[in-house]
């Protein structure tokens, strides 16, 4: 019996501390950052850190399928530039966007760099024109190398500003409590003073 909980014991502190290594190896990014798709010529964009999309997507116009000598090629037209970009076709592939819409969309394979780190992504071309942000990168290109601050924006970049967060944090919680403290001392000193006197 003894043997059975030392055993099981040993299991989870070992998946305890690959878990713990893990998390160390990630960097932290803000729901939206600069990146660059120097593949395309795009050398600084604003992205947004999408963790409930698959994969990335890019604002473009002009999106058209041609056919290079046997291959399939996909040239369009990258938000922000006027030159127009040719790139292999992967696929053509269904995505379900936030709204429940479903889309066929073209998919290239393309370098993504975020916070000096160079990645291979997968990227959707679709006419983003309403969307704030031009570039989506999803959770499949975040996997295992960044975690996402949902009330930080800019993280990897030289001005770190926080959002408003929807509740106050425990921190804000505390400080409240204190500053109510040190009002109630305040009133109550010059009541104490008065007593005194008389």
């Amino acid at each position: 019996m003894l043997e059975g909980i030392l055993s099981m014991l040993s299991i989870t502190m070992r998946v305890g501390r690959r878990f713990s290594e893990g998390a160390c190896m990630t960097r932290m990014v803000g729901w939206r950052e600069r990146a660059a798709l120097p593949e395309l010529g795009i050398s600084d964009m604003s992205a947004k850190m999408d963790t409930g999309a698959l994969s990335c997507s890019l604002h473009a116009r002009d999106i058209e399928i041609t056919n290079h000598y046997g291959t399939n090629r996909v040239r369009f037209r990258p938000a922000g530039c006027d030159e127009v970009c040719s790139a292999p076709l992967l696929e053509m592939r269904s995505v379900k966007d936030s709204g429940g819409h479903v889309t066929v969309r073209p998919f290239i394979l393309t370098d993504l760099v975020l916070g000096g780190e160079r990645l291979s992504v997968e990227l959707s071309l679709i006419d983003r024109a309403p969307m704030r942000h031009p570039l989506i990168v999803g959770r499949r290109a975040l996997r295992g190398r960044f975690t996402v601050d949902a009330e930080s924006a800019d993280l990897l970049g030289k001005n770190v500003q926080k959002e408003p967060a929807s509740r106050p944090t425990k921190r804000s919680e505390t400080s409240q409590r204190r500053s109510a403290t040190s009002r109630l001392r305040a009133s109550l000193m010059p009541r104490r003073g008065l007593r005194r006197a008389q």
